[in-house]
């Protein structure tokens, strides 16, 4: 094996430390003998390092992730060349390159692993959060009815975080891999097999700066539509319109609230086999006519998602006129994938222009029916043989690139070509568009990813909290599941009734799973829609979905973190660092924003749950019971709860409506509860709000930010009501709740007697000031 090895020292400097000013930015350039390193600065005090072998041509960028500028800043200043060893000093950070090094047809960079360092990141698997003593592929990778353990998905992440205070990306989309310590436990070790050289450093005191950074670095996601955040009905699959709309009234029926409906492949075909491709409503007889049904559904405030797949078969009427926008062989004629599950079939080459100019009128004639979403599946794609070359044209390369230097971006730029031409022709829509695969910087092409085909068993129950916090931890923020599971499965009620109270506090709650009927009667058909369940797994469901609706402004407010700030929605409990060890061993929970802990139930006939408390007082959800932190919990469970707690200080927006809410649509604005948990710590909270729907808010200044301060002095609780936006006001009465008793309240000094345990206020954007007497 040949391996070679770059040392970069002072002492194999040659000729030159020059300073190359541009206009963009400026670069420091260090050459060694074996080629040129060069350094240039972006905001945040990010560096990043390009390495160019010598003799050897300039390797090509495919990426787009990176869309912040580099500043005009030397970074000599945070370099310091020592004992063999390249180290970036920066602030309180500090990470070490070892060498650059060339071995098994893979080129890459080797970092220094110190004791007790833990990595965190590097996208979708489903180990425990720590990733150090792995080695990882980074190849996106279907995985049909996984569980624990898997170790290499749908959705790989060249970016890692360490509890050292730094994070590595790593932006090249080729096949590769990250060995975190299983060869050398101590050091970090990244290859691919193609591609530039180059990785950005990027300085953070905890998980909250290294992350917030890097979202800015690679974009952070638009806030979705406000239904995004309700319940999405799915199943595999809806076979003809009259018993989706049967199921669709058994929810309303049930008062099960929904927002969405969302198709499976049976809308372009009656069969699973033999019509990927077909893009268009071709079994009338099950669907006699799509656009009324749409508009029917539309009346009753739900939203129709349908899915698309980049394949084309042969058996289609797309597959001729489509030939010559597919990826092709070595000599340019278009590939055909001969071993492929669902047929023979061509791969659209997505990068290509004209390419996605085909593709999006079939979009197009659908959106004109009124479909609302998208769910992109096999983006990984799913068949992606050696043997096919990509064109990328148009992006500037003039030569055809092999899959695996591209594999890791087709989802990518699939994705942005949906939300470029969203942006185009329909710019005030907020596009809202499942897939299950991307690479770094996706989120800001609106993307919605799923964990993939996920086992419908406990194991499969289990993987997603790890999954779901390491996609967190990579700049995924929407990652959700198949609520329920997908894959295999006996009809465990218990299983379906614990995800579903686990799925209502993540990103997307989308319930999903295999329902086939007659079409294969070797296929337990198992529903995924809470209304078709028995009592009292129904009511037990119900109950929680309808606790997702009421806090849809505190969830809403998340999507704002997210696209203003970068924060995951999804967060660990040492998402803000400190200095407690036991915050990195909760692994069966996590936090919901900064202020709600969640600790689903992950096991079978489970009778208490063990989780940990972090410092402070919190509060039930449920009945605001109060709890010590800093210790382990071991609460009694039954089958209609898990814990969820809230930590004191905050303040949690609600939408109550007596459970009678049907939809997000129901949500106005004009009527807000707010339930403050006292503290003597002082304490604040954001709410954001806008009209839901309109694209861009945020650049437009379209919105209203609601800022909540608290504090408890001397048997006094005292808050503060202010508006921080006033571009869109809206006359709101706020129901305020306190989980603790009181007497007497005065607001603006005009005392209020009260008999509930609650008080309204008409606010009407001035800022207020309430006093608290407890009792």
């Amino acid at each position: 094996m040949k391996i070679v090895r770059v040392f970069v020292t002072v002492l194999t400097i040659l000729v030159f430390h020059l300073s190359i000013a541009q206009k963009k930015g400026i670069q420091k350039a260090v050459k060694v003998n074996t080629g040129p390193w060069v350094y240039t600065m972006y905001p945040g005090n990010i560096i990043k390092t390009t390495f160019s072998p010598e003799g050897q041509l300039p390797a090509p960028q495919v990426s787009n992730a990176v869309i912040e500028k580099p500043l005009i800043v030397k970074a000599d200043k945070f370099i310091q060349f020592l004992d063999g060893n390249t180290r970036y000093v920066i602030d309180e950070s500090s990470a070490t390159l070892l060498r650059y090094f060339e071995a098994a047809g893979f080129k890459g960079f080797q970092f220094s692993l110190t004791e007790g360092e833990k990595i965190f990141g590097t996208g979708e698997r489903s180990l425990p959060l720590d990733r150090r003593g792995y080695k990882l592929n980074l190849y996106n990778n279907p995985w049909y009815g996984y569980g624990v353990n898997a170790d290499n998905l749908n959705y790989s992440v060249p970016f890692i975080i360490s509890s050292k205070g730094y994070g590595i990306f790593f932006d090249n989309p080729s096949s590769g891999y990250l060995d975190i310590g299983k060869t050398d436990p101590n050091i970090l070790e990244y290859g691919v097999s193609s591609g530039e050289l180059s990785f950005y450093i990027i300085p953070g005191k905890n998980v909250d700066e290294i992350l917030r950074k890097y979202q800015l670095l690679v974009g952070t996601q638009p806030i979705p539509a406000r239904w995004a955040f309700g319940n999405l009905m799915s199943r595999f699959g809806y076979r003809n319109e009259k018993q989706l709309m049967g199921i669709v009234d058994s929810m309303r029926n049930q008062n099960i609230p929904l927002d969405a409906v969302i198709l499976d492949l049976f809308w372009f075909g009656d069969s699973i086999k033999g019509t990927l491709g077909n893009l268009a409503w071709t079994n009338h007889k099950a669907w006699p006519d799509p656009t009324k049904m749409i508009s029917k559904l539309k009346n009753e405030h739900i939203n129709t998602i349908i899915i698309t797949e980049p394949f084309i078969l042969n058996t289609t009427p797309n597959y001729e006129p489509s030939k010559r926008y597919h990826a092709v062989d070595s000599s340019g004629k278009p590939f055909v994938l001969t071993d492929f599950y669902f047929g023979q079939s061509g791969l659209i080459d997505i990068f290509r222009k004209d390419a996605q100019n085909w593709f999006w009128s079939k979009y197009k004639q659908q959106i004109t029916k009124g479909v609302a979403g998208w769910w992109g599946d096999l983006g990984e794609p799913e068949k992606h043989p050696a043997g096919i070359y990509h064109n990328l044209r148009d992006l500037g390369f003039n030569k055809l690139f092999k899959a695996d230097e591209v594999h890791n971006i087709y989802g990518h730029y699939w994705d942005k070509m949906l939300f470029d031409k969203y942006a185009l022709e329909y710019p005030n829509v907020r596009l809202f568009n499942l897939n299950r695969s991307g690479y770094a910087g996706s989120a800001r092409y609106g993307v919605f990813p799923w964990s993939g085909d996920v086992s419908r068993s406990w194991g499969g129950l289990q993987a997603q909290l790890p999954l779901m916090l390491g996609m967190s931890m990579s700049g995924v923020p929407y990652i959700h599941a198949d609520a329920g599971g997908f894959a295999g499965g006996d009809g465990d009620m218990e299983l379906y009734t614990r995800w579903l109270q686990f799925a209502v506090f993540t990103p997307v709650l989308r319930p999903h799973g295999t329902a086939l009927g007659d079409l294969d009667p070797g296929v337990k058909n198992i529903p995924s829609e809470a209304a078709l369940y028995p009592d009292p797994y129904k009511s037990i469901v119900r109950s929680y979905i309808q606790l997702r609706y009421e806090l849809l402004p505190y969830n809403y407010t998340l999507g704002y973190e997210q696209a203003k700030f970068g924060k995951p929605l999804v967060r660990p409990l040492f998402y803000f660092g400190g200095y407690d060890p036991e915050l990195y061993n909760a692994n069966n929970e996590f936090m919901w924003g900064d202020e709600i802990l969640v600790a689903p139930v992950l096991e079978k006939g489970a009778t208490h749950k063990k989780f940990y408390l972090p410092e402070g007082t919190w509060f039930n959800l449920i009945s605001d019971a109060q709890e010590t932190g800093g210790i382990w919990q071991d609460d009694k469970v039954d089958l209609t709860n898990i814990p969820v707690f809230v930590k004191e200080g905050s303040f949690i927006p609600m939408f109550e409506s007596d459970h009678n809410i049907k939809s997000s649509s129901d949500y106005n604005g004009k009527e807000v509860t707010i339930k403050y948990y006292p503290s003597s710590k002082e304490s604040s909270f954001i709410m954001f709000d806008d009209d839901g729907t309109t694209n861009n808010t945020l650049a437009k200044g379209k919105y209203e930010l609601l800022k909540f301060d608290g504090v408890t002095k001397e048997g006094e609780i005292h808050i503060r009501i202010s508006n921080t936006h006033k571009t869109t006001v809206i006359a709101r009465k706020l129901k305020i709740i306190l989980p603790v008793p009181y007497k007497i309240i005065s607001v603006n000094g005009k005392t209020m007697d009260i008999s509930q345990n609650y008080f309204n206020i008409n606010y009407s954007g001035k800022p207020l000031s309430v006093n608290i007497k407890v009792r």
